[in-house]
């Protein structure tokens, strides 16, 4: 009863937040293993969350749009990968 009507978004943003610092590891992970396309592929999820969490994506629908492509980019790669391997 005492929740705010953006609670729900701030503990989203929290979560997605959580999952950017997680997507930065694993990119800096990739570029340590010389892997490059997965570095890109991690990269492009960490800008995603990084424009989600910090609100712009929701400020702009261009920039929103940049996340859902860089997204789909990055997810596009790692299936890419996954199918050639």
């Amino acid at each position: 009863m005492g929740r705010s009507r953006n609670s729900g978004t701030e503990r989203v943003r929290t979560f997605i937040g959580i999952a950017t610092a997680l997507w930065l590891i694993a990119a800096v992970a990739a570029v340590i293993d010389r892997d490059a396309f997965m570095a890109i592929s991690w990269s492009c999820m960490a800008v995603f969350g990084g424009l989600v969490s910090s609100g712009a994506a929701h400020r702009s629908r261009g920039i929103g749009y940049l996340a859902i492509a860089l997204a789909v980019i990055g997810v596009a790669i790692s299936i890419g990968i996954f199918l050639l391997d």
